[in-house]
């Protein structure tokens, strides 16, 4: 019998292709660095670095020469929050302009690359924070540039149908640009571990929420890997010249003195020399360990400098970081840590959120005093497992019991359309037709489903006959979204290859994100299912399928999913039978890796049984349902327009109840005035006219509480008429 080949689940071939211009040049990552010896100023570090990286070559190959019509487009990262130490210094950026200048180069803009909080905390706008940075608009040899938000003058951006940012727009400078440099500070981030050049892009997002719509919306990676490949910048610079280290140096400014300046055309070898210069393994960081992964390092690379790593250089703990990295990204504790974290002004947090300020206050301190005291890195590191905890066991609950109330996601497709052929999708159901076979023969169980374990997968396969004509059911239902219908369907993408005469697809590569299979598994640590598909799509006039195999799975929770689904006639054509066939292998928690299930048929047979059970019954229902019109999709999509406010974390809703407590606490304990007066004789004297004084807040409890109870004693009354009227005479 012929099987799948073990290799069914491997990603698609990739190369490692270069993420710079493809111009022939030699790809050179510089690395200039004061000592002792040679205490460079850092406007030489920064020429120096420039040059060795070919800076001025690849601009003059872009103006060809005419360089003063070169757009040149630099974006800083000034993601400060009145903290200089968190930003690309104003200084290193003019002397950069003055090069320019003075080769020629006089249409230079600076595009704001920001990332702070301003959604949630009341602070100075962007080009005031730009300000006081000291982004003036002349450099010391007045020489003139502009200052723009890039999350202004949005213009559609055509970001492919497989992007993730499909429909997202960018800024028009940004679009406009004939050269873009791209310029990120040199310090360490809670979650990623580092945050440079490739962290810095996510700045230039034209959404000034950007935690919202490129961190909880969208997986960080996927934007950043389909930025680059639409709309890359042509040079990256590290300014290390002083550096933040430290538990969370992008937050929480904590100044080192490296004395460094890396740059490079490319942004993956840029950040790649930053992070061995942190003394931290490059793919530490799942920003750049996708790209690395995606895109890969330019062919025939060289580094030209030394990479000890700084002296002195404290990164995240690794308990810090692996907590972070469990908060659920579009979940609140995750986005109230981003927030709190930052080192913001007390003043403009006590207008809108006390609660976040003080929490604010707390949690910079701790984060500032962690990296010198044992005690506190192990307090805070406690404080975020405990709550990455409690926000693990939040979701697999409601991956259980409260679906509708998980986010769906936005995805890219995650894997190259040009790196299949129609023969790749045309072989698709001669694989699977061994399997079917096998399927078929297989005894059926109480509930008509058929399985068997075949090696570490299972054969499955179920059938039933809808009471809905074929022609009409066919036409309701698409068979080219049947993997859609599926139950649990949290979101994916789907880029049609090719279509019949008729517009329908017939090739297509769709990726798939499930909840955790069985739900269970949630409480375990398993992930959702995430699988990238070829399908291969046949209408004929008596029958309707759709064959897929896996070949890719971004976060390996599947070996296997391939299978397939056939619409057939049923009793002439008065009624439809949906047969549904697969062959799923799912990767386990690592506690039931652990408990070793194979090794205990007795106790994993019923329990597979009974998940493929429920999981398919609901998959049948979802047909009917989808035939039928009735709702059946679990989850909350993300609006356009559907910005995180302030009033959406928990620290705010805190404050309203505070506020609250104490608006009610001052009326009820405020002692109510006595009625009459006091006499010259010593008696309290009360007029018969005189009514005691109630509570301010009984009243209004009282007339709240009035409708309801006269409404009720109306409806007795109208209910009693009614009997009455009703009831058959003697």
């Amino acid at each position: 019998m012929e099987t799948i080949p073990d290799d069914a689940a491997a990603g698609p071939p990739t190369a490692a292709s270069p993420t710079g211009p493809g111009d022939g040049m030699t790809t050179v990552a510089a690395v200039i660095r004061a000592t002792r010896t040679r205490p460079l100023p850092p406007t030489r570090l920064l020429a120096d670095a420039v040059t060795r990286a070919g800076l001025w070559e690849r601009l003059a190959a872009r103006a060809a020469g005419d360089p003063g019509g070169l757009a040149v487009l630099l974006t800083p990262g000034t993601s400060a929050y009145g903290d200089p130490t968190t930003a690309v210094g104003a200084p290193l950026v003019e002397h950069l302009i003055d090069l320019l200048y003075d080769r020629g180069y006089r249409n230079i803009t600076v595009g704001a690359a920001r990332c702070g909080p301003d959604v949630w905390l009341a602070g100075p706008g962007l080009r005031e924070a730009c300000r006081r940075l000291g982004y003036g608009g002349h450099t010391p040899q007045h020489h003139a540039y502009r200052v723009v938000d890039l999350s202004e003058d949005v213009e559609p951006a055509g970001f492919p149908a497989s992007s993730v940012l499909h429909g997202s727009g960018m800024a028009r400078t940004w679009l406009a640009a004939d050269f873009r440099i791209n310029i990120a500070k040199n310090s360490t981030h809670p979650e990623f571990g580092y945050a440079l050049c490739l962290a810095n892009l996510l700045g230039v997002l034209p959404h000034a929420d950007k935690h919202h719509h490129y961190r909880a919306r969208r997986d960080g990676a996927e934007v950043i890997v389909d930025l680059l490949g639409s709309y890359a910048p042509d040079f990256h610079i590290i300014d290390a010249v002083v550096s933040s280290h430290g538990c969370a140096g992008s937050y929480v400014g904590k100044p080192l003195r490296t004395g460094t300046v890396v740059a490079a055309p490319d942004g993956a070898l840029a950040d790649l020399v930053g992070a061995l210069l942190m003394g931290v393994d490059p793919v530490s960081s799942p920003l750049n360990a996708q790209v690395l992964s995606a895109r890969g390092l330019p062919d025939g690379y060289h580094i030209d400098g030394d990479l000890t790593p700084y002296q002195g250089w404290r990164n995240p703990p690794r308990a810090l970081v692996e907590a972070v990295r469990r908060l659920p990204p579009d979940g609140r504790v995750h986005r109230l840590f981003s927030i709190a974290s930052w080192r913001v002004d007390p003043n403009a947090a006590e207008v809108t959120d006390p609660a976040l300020a003080r929490l604010s206050r707390f949690l910079t301190t701790l984060i500032r005093v962690a990296d010198e005291n044992p005690a506190a890195s192990a307090a805070l590191c406690t404080m975020v497992g405990a709550a990455a905890s409690a926000s693990s066991t939040v979701r697999a609950w409601r991956t259980g019991y409260a679906k509708e109330r998980i986010r769906l996601r936005d995805v890219s497709l995650a894997v190259d359309p040009d790196a299949y052929t129609h023969r790749d999708f045309d072989r698709i159901t001669g694989l699977l037709q061994p399997l079917e076979e096998v399927i078929d023969a297989l005894p059926a169980d109480a509930w008509g489903m058929r399985w068997q374990h075949v090696g570490h997968s299972i054969l499955f396969g179920c059938a039933r006959t809808v009471h809905a004509p074929y022609a009409e059911f066919v036409r309701r239902v698409d068979i080219s979204q049947a993997i859609s219908y599926m139950t649990d369907y949290l979101g994916g993408r789907v880029h049609v290859v090719s279509r019949d005469a008729q517009g329908r697809p017939t090739r297509q590569i769709e990726r798939n994100l499930y909840l955790a299979q069985p739900n269970y598994m949630a409480f375990y640590g398993g992930p959702p299912i995430d699988v990238c598909k070829l399908e291969s799509i046949t209408y004929e006039e008596r029958a309707q399928r759709i064959a897929w195999r896996t070949v890719h799975s971004p976060n390996d929770s599947a070996a296997y999913d391939d299978g397939s689904v056939v619409f057939l006639p049923a009793d002439g054509g008065n009624r439809t039978r949906v047969v549904i066939r697969v062959r799923q292998r799912f990767t386990l928690p690592m506690t039931w890796q652990v408990f070793r299930p194979e090794t205990r048929p007795k106790v994993r047979d019923p329990l597979v049984q009974d998940s493929y059970q429920r999981f398919f019954t609901r998959t049948l229902d979802n047909f009917e349902a989808q035939y039928e019109g009735r709702p059946y999709r679990i989850g909350r999509p993300w609006q356009a327009h559907d910005d995180m406010s302030a009033a959406e974390l928990p620290t705010q809703r805190l404050t309203d109840g505070v506020r609250l407590l104490r608006s009610t606490a001052s009326q009820v304990l405020t002692a109510p005035k006595l009625p009459g007066r006091l006499g010259p004789d010593g008696f309290w004297h009360v007029a018969p006219g005189d009514a005691p004084a109630r509570s301010p807040v009984l009243e209004e409890f009282r007339e709240a509480l009035r409708p309801a109870v006269t409404g009720f004693w109306q409806g007795l009354r109208e209910a009693a008429a009614r009997d009455r009227r009703s009831r058959p005479s003697p």
